[in-house]
């Protein structure tokens, strides 16, 4: 999942174009890393120490490992940790871009500490973000400027983040908090929690993106929303918030849900709502919580 986010961090710096990040992202998934880029994330040799030892294998049919063993660029257990993670998905982007040609390996160093230091990442944070971890990446990306309930929403958008990775799309991204007054969508699905505040929750698409989350959530292909496939919609949002409402049961918050609804070719209307937006494979919808109310 990592790969996803730092490709699209790649796109955003003009860094590559998203013709050629998607074929690398494709490429990525059979791609099987080194150990020299294993050992630069990881943090254990520079790139000149990589470097030394891949020019030492020109001259030897020694292993990468052993070379930087006999160096000392590693110890036996260092060697035994790289290996054990040889196969780690979010390093596969990476390796791709270094074998394509489309980057050095001194650039891929450049842009992942660059990503770190944008997002202001520590080492800590950077790997429970390469290993997918929901709340880690939302509280990377999600950035509600000291709203009072910046809390509350991150609990509830973790939750809904891994229900679209469980039941949707596991490739999907998110990018950062928008607020918007105003905003019109094929169709909202809604529903509000009821408590001491009033908490709106649902997600707004087109027709075509709502048919394959519905598609996806029930194992059905529909073709067109009627009515099995709104009630599809309906029912994972519903299942969302149940969980959530569970979750805060456990820490003695009581609260109840409104019933779920479809609203068609809808003008969001408010004095503040936040959007995220969750792009999948097959298109982006948006995520939309508030504590006003809206029309």
């Amino acid at each position: 999942m990592f790969s996803v986010f730092f490709g699209q961090y790649l796109l955003n710096q003009g860094a590559i174009d998203r013709e050629t990040l998607s074929k690398l992202l494709d490429i990525s998934k059979k791609t099987r890393v080194k150990l020299g880029v294993l050992a630069i994330n990881s943090g254990l040799m520079t790139v000149d120490n990589v470097n030394k030892v891949s020019q030492l294998q020109q001259q030897t049919d020694m292993k990468f490992g052993e070379i930087a063993i006999s160096e000392g660029l590693l110890t036996d257990p260092e060697l035994d940790i790289l290996l054990s993670v040889q196969d780690s998905e979010h390093l596969k982007l990476s390796q791709t871009l270094i074998d394509q040609g489309a980057m050095s390996l001194e650039e891929v160093e450049k842009y992942l500490s660059s990503y770190k230091s944008e997002f202001s990442l520590s080492d800590e944070a950077f790997e429970e973000l390469r290993e997918g971890k929901a709340r880690t990446i939302i509280d990377t990306y999600l950035n509600f400027n000291q709203d009072s309930f910046s809390d509350l929403y991150k609990e509830y958008i973790t939750l809904f983040y891994k229900n679209v990775v469980r039941f949707v799309d596991s490739t999907i991204h998110i990018d950062h908090v928008e607020v918007i007054e105003s905003r019109q969508y094929d169709y909202i699905i809604k529903q509000d929690i009821i408590g001491p505040k009033r908490i709106y929750t649902g997600f707004g698409a087109s027709s075509d993106v709502l048919i394959k989350i519905a598609s996806e959530y029930a194992d059905e292909a529909f073709h067109s929303l009627d009515d099995y496939a709104l009630d599809a919609l309906g029912e994972f949002l519903n299942l969302n918030n149940g969980l959530y409402l569970v979750n805060l049961s456990d820490y003695g918050v009581d609260l109840s849900l409104d019933i779920q609804s479809i609203q068609k070719n809808h003008l969001i209307e408010s004095n503040k709502v936040y959007s995220i937006p969750f792009y999948t494979h097959f298109g982006r919808f948006d995520l939309l919580i508030s504590l006003n109310p809206i029309v």
